[in-house]
């Protein structure tokens, strides 16, 4: 990889153009499934519609037996990209999607073994639904090694930097994984049916992956395998699989702990906010997508572009959430009271907030620990995750006693803070060169939190509108003097006066037409 692809990699506009695909391959598929569920629900009923929810749960499962190898795989072929090794990434790579297929073919054989006393000993299923819900569940799990490969295909897309092909390709197929289960069921009333229509989609989704990569690694067509090549990515895979474990221990152990400690009945309150707040992951996830395996293929050749990625991912990141989070925070009473009611809005406002700058926080901590990832040093990631676990636990459980349910958003967003601060300067300290880009983030983090801290308190409709307007000018104003390089501000000086002689002229054309 040429200083020129650096160059071109760690560019704002690239950053935003990878990202704004990843977001629309996960926002577009979304919005379709908003429009499907009800009519699902209603053909499918309640019975079976919850045996779906939960066979689908199980393919999330499926990713535990990569144990951390489809990221390591990114990372290792963004890497021996940027030395021009493509024949050893062709290597790589086949025996990557080889091995991972072959582990989701021993995790799908497990979970296939498992079906029957799930369904007729574990779960709570109608009689009448127990021989269809064990079929249906096999057929799932016969689509595991499919999973498997398509995450390995993934990861080689994102190591090409291939997100708008990818997405081009995503986007359909996961529209009719939500479509195609109403379309089945007006001519065959099964849940054996709407899985089978769902492994089609991930065989489409293979297809198409493999095609893809296939062109854009033609050296893929005569590689060999070479198991020899995985062994220190297995290393790596180990401490990413450690961090996986622990991820949703730290996801969900507030839930469990507030209906333990206060009620069942008060979790509701804390739920329905997150819910709402964590939607915004999405935003993050779509960068961090994009900035990791440009991160792994430049950091050891060219520091000067690995700085300008890693600020330019964070500061993207904060520009995106920014809006949604301080909007969120100020309006949040509005928001849920408009959502689910006003009873659950008294009871959430304050909770709202809280996690609407935990998620802010939480946006920089992830490009952070994308980058440690993306250095070869897993391992920090995951012992952070148990140090994070034993210290979270006792901050959760002193704060739920002092502050009752809103104690556990604000040890949510204590601990984000905490985890982005420790992460950011592990990332300095590994990589000294990242602290000259502690300039241009402070000012933008400290602006954007300080202004969700003046929402924290209830304020009059007025006075909200104000600390809105005011926020968001003095914030972008911030970003865009103290965060961007004077040759950032001149480019994307250059993108928005394109973009403004472009919407001018698709006006004077449609007033001709």
């Amino acid at each position: 990889m040429t200083p020129t692809d650096h160059a071109r990699l760690t560019r704002m506009q690239t950053v935003l153009f990878n990202a704004g695909w990843n977001m629309l391959g996960r926002i577009g598929p979304v919005a379709v499934a908003l429009l499907v569920t009800p009519p699902l629900i209603t053909r499918l009923g309640l019975a079976r519609w919850g045996v779906l929810t939960i066979a689908l749960s199980l393919v999330g499962t499926f990713g535990i037996f990569d144990f951390g190898l489809g990221r390591a795989l990114t990372r290792a072929i963004a890497e021996r990209l940027a030395d021009g090794d493509e024949e050893e990434s062709a290597s790589l790579t086949l025996t990557g999607i080889l091995t991972l297929g072959l582990f989701g073919v021993v995790g799908g054989g497990i979970a296939a073994l498992c079906v029957r006393f799930w369904v007729y000993h574990g779960l709570k299923i109608p009689a009448d639904l127990q021989h269809q819900t064990t079929l249906a569940m096999w057929v799932l799990c016969a689509t595991a090694p499919l999973v498997m490969i398509n995450a390995a295909m993934w990861g080689v897309m994102s190591a090409y930097q291939a997100f708008r092909t990818a997405n081009l390709i995503n986007i359909p197929i996961s529209i009719m994984y939500y479509l195609g289960p109403l379309l089945i069921l007006q001519v065959w009333d099964s849940l054996v049916g709407v899985m089978l229509v769902l492994a089609l989609c991930r065989l489409a989704m293979t297809v198409g992956y493999g095609m893809v990569c296939l062109r854009i690694m033609p050296s893929l067509r005569r590689a060999r395998p070479a198991f020899g090549l995985l062994r220190p990515l297995f290393r790596i895979g180990g401490w990413m699989t450690i961090s996986n474990l622990m991820f949703p221990i730290l996801s969900y152990m507030d839930r469990f702990m507030i209906a333990t400690v206060l009620s069942a009945a008060v979790t509701g309150y804390y739920t329905t906010a997150f819910d709402v707040v964590a939607r915004l992951s999405m935003i993050t996830m779509a960068v961090t997508s994009t900035a990791y395996p440009a991160m792994a293929a430049c950091w050891r050749t060219d520091t000067a572009a690995t700085v300008a990625l890693y600020r330019n991912s964070i500061l993207t990141v904060v520009g995106l959430l920014f809006p949604f989070c301080l909007l969120g925070s100020i309006f949040s009473h509005d928001i849920l009271s408009l959502w689910v009611g006003p009873d659950f809005a008294l009871h959430s406002t304050l909770i709202m907030k809280c996690l609407s700058i935990g998620v802010f926080v939480f946006g920089m901590d992830a490009v952070a620990a994308g980058f440690l990832d993306g250095i070869g040093r897993a391992e920090m990631n995951a012992i952070l995750s148990v140090v994070e676990v034993v210290v979270y636990i006792p901050l959760l459980l002193a704060f739920l006693h002092w502050f009752g349910v809103d104690g556990a958003a604000f040890a949510w967003a204590s601990r984000s803070l905490m985890d982005c601060v420790v992460r950011i300067r592990l990332g300095i300290r590994l990589y000294p060169w990242l602290s000259q880009m502690l300039r241009h983030l402070i000012p933008t983090a400290i602006v954007g939190v300080g202004a969700m801290l003046l929402a924290l308190p209830r304020t009059p409709h007025l006075m909200g509108g104000a600390i809105a307007i005011g926020g968001l000018v003095v914030f972008y104003t911030v970003l865009w003097r103290q965060g961007l390089a004077n040759e950032e501000r001149a480019s994307l000086r250059q993108v928005m006066t394109q973009a403004w002689n472009m919407g001018r002229q698709g006006l004077r054309w449609r007033s001709q037409g």
